[in-house]
């Protein structure tokens, strides 16, 4: 992959030619000029390039954010490596205030130019590789939805990269483009490298590095490389590794939290066992889950459920899924992880989408990453519509069937008529006589969260936990609401067309977000979208949201939260080290915002939902 021009504009002759040096010696194509007024001129000949600009030669401009602006150009097509990208090396912190959004910049006071060159070569690599740096320029930040693993190893491959991936649940650590290492839990090696090929959603990172040297703890709260002693841990190529990872992804893995039980009929005792079979069958006997069995033994994930699915079908073994206080039930728009929501056993419903003809179910056969796509291609706007009550009656069925009582929690009905059919469709299975084997009582209840995105994503993940904990479903339908009203949702867009588009904002206040860079604070309030605050400049917004969340909870006490983002990982990554900064975070969830809200809020919007739990709360909805 060959690298983009670098169009270097620094007015002093020193730094020009000592960053100009280092850059070149790097492999990097430099043009060097001191001259703002000729680099104008030669920027609009550059299709790809990185413009480097010192802030230095922005003094005395009468508008620098249009000279910036003009240097960046048009917005950057999808394709990886077309278009301009803008960084700014500025001496002081305040030479950021007036840059526009699209611009990166870097502090570079206490930086020698061997470090900015790092840091300039990070932006190249991201462009190569199609993953956006951070706002520091310290790491590359993105999702899964929008670059899938197995695309991004090859382009790191490609670039003979250094460095290691974060991902939520564990590391690729890399030397000279090669994956060395992998941890995913107790699991490591190829065990490790497979259960994370197995992840298709979820904030990712790329912190550059030699995998030899130790590296400090990054604010996902990952460790930084793995222990001493496994960076050769994995010895197969790329190709080896990419055949294993789609053999493991063949087939789904059952609910991990089944436990096994052993069933002993006369023909266990004439059976011969394979290895991993027996070390199965020994785990069993003490009356572990198969995710323990999982992490227990060194075999692939895949391996070990093709060896357990066979002694089930002997009639050998039995998986029974622990039961819970209530099954919890909810609806795409909650934004939830589709790893985290199956760890937990919570069942969601889709909305749909539609873009003109064409139909979508929310998550299922649209996932964000396509969506974004089409939400730039496409002219029309996209249109949702909440589950039918047909789509939530098997889901409220078959727990009532197996004597579990139904939570059901859904998008404020002031937002969505989700809640209306859910509770309909509740009425008439609850109108039904019992089905033979049902037990009483059976009972659904339907809760409108007042809530939206992961702020109704955070209320179902506390009553799963909840659930799991053995709490009474009526105890916890109380508690949800309680706890609901105390979920503080703020969010930023880039435009408010979108959110006038579906009618879920006054067309007046549409104007907003293109005056003056005024970007527009927003917040749901009993169950509606309300403003909150205008900052001018994309810049600003981010420490005004804390400021107004430092007025709502308390910096002392722990929070629970969650960021979304609509394409927007850097911004999300940025709000995180924020949030990390100022409160107690006892656990968070990053995800990107599925297809319905996104058609609401558009590309570019971030948002925060933070819960602040009592003592006794805390207890009853940490993780489990």
């Amino acid at each position: 992959m060959a690298r983009p021009t670098v169009l270097l504009i620094e007015p002093r002759a020193e730094r020009l030619r000592e960053l100009s040096h280092q850059l070149t010696a790097e492999g990097c194509e430099v043009v060097p000029l001191a001259d703002l007024a000729k680099a104008q001129r030669f920027a609009e000949g550059l299709e790809s390039a990185v413009v480097v600009l010192a802030a230095a030669a922005l003094a005395g401009q009468a508008d620098p954010a249009a000279v910036c602006a003009a240097l960046a150009g048009p917005a950057s097509p999808a394709s990886r490596g077309a278009g301009r990208s803008l960084v700014v090396l500025g001496d002081r912190p305040a030479d950021e205030e007036d840059l526009p959004d699209s611009a990166a910049f870097l502090a570079v006071g206490g930086l020698d130019a061997l470090e900015v060159t790092r840091r300039l070569l990070l932006v190249l690599l991201g462009r190569q590789i199609g993953v956006a740096p951070d706002t520091r320029l310290a790491s590359l930040v993105g999702d899964l939805e929008v670059t899938p693993l197995i695309e991004l190893l090859r382009s790191l491959s490609q670039a003979g990269a250094n460095g290691r991936i974060e991902l939520r649940g564990g590391t690729l650590t890399f030397d000279r483009g090669a994956v060395v290492a992998a941890t995913a839990g107790p699991a490591r090696g190829l065990k490790a490298f497979c259960r994370l090929s197995r992840l298709t959603e979820g904030a990712l990172r790329f912190v550059p590095g030699n995998p030899s040297q130790p590296s400090q703890p990054s604010q996902s709260g990952q460790s930084g490389e793995p222990p001493a002693g496994t960076t050769s841990e994995i010895v197969a190529d790329l190709h080896a590794l990419i055949h294993a990872a789609i053999e493991e992804s063949l087939g789904e893995l059952p609910d991990p939290r089944g436990k096994l039980e052993i069933d002993l009929k006369p023909s266990f005792f004439t059976t011969t066992f394979t290895p991993v079979q027996q070390q199965i069958l020994s785990l069993a006997q003490r009356g572990t889950t198969l995710q323990q069995v999982l992490d227990s033994l060194p075999d692939r994930d895949g391996e070990i459920v093709q060896e357990l699915l066979r002694l089930e079908d002997l009639g050998l073994v039995v998986r029974r899924i622990p039961a819970a206080a209530a099954q919890i039930i909810t609806d795409s728009t909650a934004d939830l992880p589709v790893d985290v929501a199956r760890a937990h056993g919570i069942v969601i419903v889709p909305l749909t989408v539609a873009f003109g003809k064409e139909i979508f179910k929310d998550r299922i056969d649209l996932h964000p990453g396509r969506f974004y796509t089409l939400l730039t291609e496409r002219k029309e706007h996209p249109a949702s519509s909440p589950p039918s009550r047909e789509d939530f009656a098997p889901r409220y069925r078959e727990p009532l069937l197996h004597g579990n009582e139904v939570i059901s929690l859904h998008i404020s009905a002031k937002l969505s008529k989700t809640f209306e059919n859910a509770a309909a469709a509740a009425a008439a299975e609850l109108a039904e006589p019992p089905r033979p084997g049902e037990t009483p009582p059976r009972r659904i209840t339907v809760i409108d969260s007042t809530q939206v995105s992961l702020g109704l994503g955070l209320l179902v993940l506390i009553a799963a936990r909840l659930a799991a904990r053995n709490e009474p479903a009526e105890r916890i339908t109380r508690r949800l609401r309680e706890m609901a009203p105390r979920v503080h949702t703020l969010f930023v867009v880039d435009t408010l067309e979108f959110l006038a588009r579906g009618g879920r904002i006054g067309k007046a206040r549409a104007l907003l977000g293109g005056l003056l860079r005024i970007k527009p604070i927003l917040g749901v309030t009993d169950g509606e979208i309300v403003p909150v605050d205008r900052v001018r400049g994309g810049r600003n917004v981010q420490p005004r949201l804390i400021e107004l969340l430092h007025q709502r909870v308390d910096r002392q006490r722990p929070v629970f939260v969650g960021i979304c983002h609509a394409n927007a990982p850097a911004w999300a990554d940025s709000l995180e080290r924020l949030l990390r900064e100022n409160f107690q975070i006892t656990d968070l969830i990053q995800a990107e915002v599925g297809p319905v809200v996104g058609a609401n809020v558009g590309p570019g919007a971030v948002g925060i939902m933070v819960f602040q739990p009592t003592e006794e709360e805390l207890r009853w909805i940490a993780p489990l």
